[in-house]
């Protein structure tokens, strides 16, 4: 099963960290009861506590046995959304085989890491988070020479496609599909807003200050002591040629690729995510925009 980049980053950040086993099961129990780890003891008296196992991001791992003080390394991989593998090795003294194969396979069950040894499954409750390295975020990164030189990007852009509500779908459409929507409700009787149009008009420029501004027509019939007063208050930020911006957002070169700082707050089940997007043409030619709700065509 290949995984996704989403998938092995969320599995690596449950799994890194300190687990000692809470739990066993004994499969041919016929109600098969949670028996705490300190209460299943083994033959030299040894109960299930003293087991736990630390996984590191390196993709190693450490088995410790706190009764006798053995230590053994191995190694885990991610094989499922809530599956994993790791080495035994000889922590458990147990020959190669169909049984091995099942004590070095996780299973994520309830919260808790299980793997089998023959009758008996054995969970394990995570007790201490791992350190996991955050990678650079590319507003962290300065642009070298040769990036802050790269200008390829520079320019004009238009609307190409805006998400739309067209055919009773909200999504990404062009201008002609959004017009020929507009006229069908006109052809019907109904009431149309003339506003579904209103997002083909902006005009995006792309400058070499490394500042990205958001162009749209000024409403016609604005008088300029308005366009004045709005100015002076901070409402718009720039006026040229009948357009007006409302500010500006920062673009940056960094190895070779183009991103701009959405400006956006993002999290993803309560983890901060980059506000930065890349500028990256699509097959067609357009740069996705605005958090995918756009694409633009250079002019």
């Amino acid at each position: 099963m290949e995984l996704d980049e989403r998938t092995l980053k969320d599995g690596l950040k449950y799994v890194v960290g300190q687990w000692q086993v809470d739990y066993l099961v004994n499969a041919w129990s016929n109600d098969l009861k949670h028996i705490p780890a300190t209460e299943f003891k083994s033959e030299d008296g040894q109960d299930f506590s003293a087991i736990s196992f630390e996984f590191f991001e390196d993709h190693t791992v450490i088995l410790r046995n706190a009764a006798n003080g053995v230590e053994v390394k191995g190694e885990w991989d991610q094989t499922g959304m809530l599956s994993y593998h790791y080495s035994v090795n000889d922590f458990f003294k147990i020959p190669e085989g169909a049984f091995r194969d099942n004590v070095e396979k996780l299973d994520v069950v309830d919260g808790h890491l299980a793997f089998s040894i023959g009758v008996l499954v054995v969970a394990m409750k995570k007790i201490k988070d791992g350190v996991i390295t955050k990678e650079p975020d590319i507003a962290d990164k300065e642009m070298s020479e040769e990036d802050a030189k790269a200008d390829a990007i520079v320019g004009k852009y238009a609307v190409a496609m805006a998400f739309s509500y067209v055919d009773e779908k909200f999504r990404l459409c062009t201008r002609e599909e959004v017009e020929a929507e507009m006229q069908k409700k006109k052809d019907a009787g109904e009431d149309v807003d003339d506003d579904m149009l209103s997002g083909f008009e902006m005009v995006v420029e792309i400058a070499a200050d490394h500042k990205i501004y958001q162009w749209m027509k000024l409403p016609a019939g604005v008088p300029e002591e308005e366009i004045k007063k709005a100015l002076e208050q901070g409402e718009i930020k720039a006026v040229k040629d009948g357009f007006f911006s409302a500010g500006a957002l920062d673009w940056k070169s960094v190895d070779g690729k183009y991103y701009y700082n959405t400006g956006e707050h993002r999290e993803v089940f309560g983890e901060e995510q980059s506000a930065w997007d890349e500028l990256k043409a699509d097959e067609d030619g357009l740069i996705p925009f605005g958090s995918g709700m756009m694409k633009l065509k250079k002019i």
